[in-house]
């Protein structure tokens, strides 16, 4: 007998149909499995005949082949079992066909029977709702663990079983009970906030801009200085995701088994920190099975990369296409994926080997080939792609015991919501100025005439390349969103200048700072 339940497996961060087709023939008792199964579905036929067993049903003695459709796309995960176990039951005559007609199942099955939760049911919910011939009568059924992600599509009927012989008792009678969708909890409030950073208001400053208009940032100092301190705030003054955003993580972390199953969602930006240990596949995705790597991870959130130049220079320079473009396209020969990467990148580093170039109060121990030679870890190219470099000295022991604090995150989240407005109005479009098109900020940028002339001159005195010359001027224009300004000033110009990578940066500090904290500009 032949029976054909319908599925659902996860490529890349989408789902496509997968139909499982068991077949039950005369012939000495053996399981087959085809259709490119991996090790993980291979092995379904133990998990599946012992959960058969301890739920109470008899698995038939016969050969049993069974099919996943389409064979050409290799199958992987766990999610097969729950309707191959179907699919035995319907030729066991115990399950009605008709019964799992038109419904998609998926789940893992442990050995007592209880249906486990699947990676990717987010993005197999939000298949099924665009899938054309979706119908009321239609019904997801999915582990109990995968129903607060699922909830998030809340035009899906959804059913959850916590055991495969309760959802046989439900089918048999012909009553799925349409589970409630679950309430969505917002995670706990981090309590980091910008108040409890002492001094540092160059890097504060640089970071304020860095979240209005969506830019890389570079923390350069020596150890102690509070670089890790500042990068951990950013995400405090970032906008809080749009319901669009909310969706496009979670499904991101749903795909990596990186959800948090009480929560179902991801409500506050993602902050990773990986360390520099990780490997290229580890950083921007792949392996085997491509998975999402770290720069996917940190979708619509923060990549910190501590200690950046400790990473491999391989890996590094990893994070150049996606940088760019956004997303990062994984290669292979069977297929082509492509994961989300659209990342605020913050990244510290000390300015020499033993950390102390610049300082006024340590004296460097390094010889000037050690200094260039360590700085040269970091790649021209890459260095041209972070739009701020901002040195963070140390700082002094009667700041710290002075205990005044500074502004708190919700003020400068505050200012960083009407910059990021700004520019949606502009462009009509939900791009940020460090994603706007350089015929963007020709068209509207708003540059003065005087303003022109100091970026065409600091670009040929500086030598700046075409891109490093646009992302001048898109800092420029976030300088001057926040300032409320229709125009980008000399000022404004002045101020993203004073923001580029200089060859003098690992031998001397940076230049000192105005009373308001603003670094002061590279080129008069």
């Amino acid at each position: 007998m032949l029976a054909a339940i319908r599925s659902a497996a996860v490529l890349g961060i989408d789902a496509y149909d997968v139909t499982v087709e068991v077949d039950i023939a005369n012939g000495l008792p053996y399981w087959t499995t085809v259709g490119l199964p991996a090790s993980a579905v291979k092995e379904s036929r133990e998990r599946v005949g012992a959960a058969l067993f301890n739920s109470g049903f008899a698995v038939p003695p016969r050969r049993i082949t069974i099919n996943l459709a389409p064979a050409d796309i290799r199958k992987e995960g766990t999610a097969f079992d729950l309707p191959i176990a179907l699919g035995v039951l319907i030729g066991a005559r115990v399950v009605d066909a008709d019964a799992v007609a038109r419904h998609t199942f998926v789940g893992e099955l442990g050995l007592d029977g209880t249906i486990r939760p699947v990676r990717g049911a987010l993005s197999i919910a939000r298949m099924l709702v665009a899938r054309s011939d979706l119908t009321t009568t239609s019904a997801f059924i999915l582990p109990r663990a995968n129903l607060a992600e699922a909830s998030l599509v809340r035009e899906l009927t959804l059913v959850a079983p916590t055991t495969l012989a309760e959802l046989v008792e439900w089918l048999s009678r012909a009553a799925l009970p349409n589970a409630a969708h679950v309430a969505l909890t917002s995670e706990s409030v981090d309590t980091a906030d910008f108040s409890d950073v002492a001094g540092q208001e160059s890097a504060k400053r640089a970071l304020t801009i860095a979240a209005a208009g969506g830019h890389g940032v570079l923390l350069i100092g020596p150890p102690g200085s509070g670089k890790t301190m500042l990068a951990r705030r950013l995400p405090t003054i970032l906008p809080a995701l749009t319901t669009a955003e909310s969706l496009e993580v979670t499904a991101v972390h749903s795909v990596a088994g990186l959800l948090d199953p009480t929560l179902g969602v991801v409500t506050r930006r993602p902050f990773r920190a990986p360390h520099h240990s990780v490997s290229t596949a580890g950083l921007v995705g792949g392996g085997s099975t491509p998975r999402p790597g770290e720069v996917s991870l940190a979708h619509h959130g923060v990549l910190f990369l501590d200690e950046l130049l400790e990473f491999p220079r391989s890996v590094l320079e990893a994070l150049r296409q996606p940088m760019e473009d956004g997303f990062v396209t994984i290669a292979r020969a069977a297929a082509s994926l492509r994961f989300p990467a659209r990342f605020a990148l913050v990244a510290a580093m000390n300015p020499c080997p033993c950390g102390h170039a610049g300082d006024l109060a340590r004296a460097c121990i390094c010889a000037a080939a050690d200094v260039l030679r360590y700085r040269a870890r970091l790649s021209g190219p890459l260095a041209d792609r972070i739009d701020l470099h901002v040195q963070v000295p140390p700082v002094s022991i009667e700041r710290l015991a002075a205990c005044a604090p500074g502004e708190r995150s919700s003020g400068i989240r505050a200012r960083v919501e009407a910059a990021r407005a700004r520019p949606r109005a502009r462009y009509r479009d939900d791009s940020c100025n460090a994603r706007a098109p350089g015929r963007w900020l020709d068209a509207h940028g708003g540059l003065e005439r005087p303003a022109r002339a100091l970026l065409g001159g600091a670009a040929e005195r500086l030598h700046l390349s075409a891109r490093g010359f646009h992302r001048v001027l898109r800092v420029a224009r976030t300088i001057a969103d926040l300032e409320a300004s229709e125009t980008i000033t000399s000022a404004h110009v002045a101020e993203a200048l004073g923001y580029r990578p200089r060859a003098e940066d690992a031998m001397s500090p940076r230049p000192p700072e105005r009373a308001d904290g603003v670094a002061s500009a590279a080129v008069s």
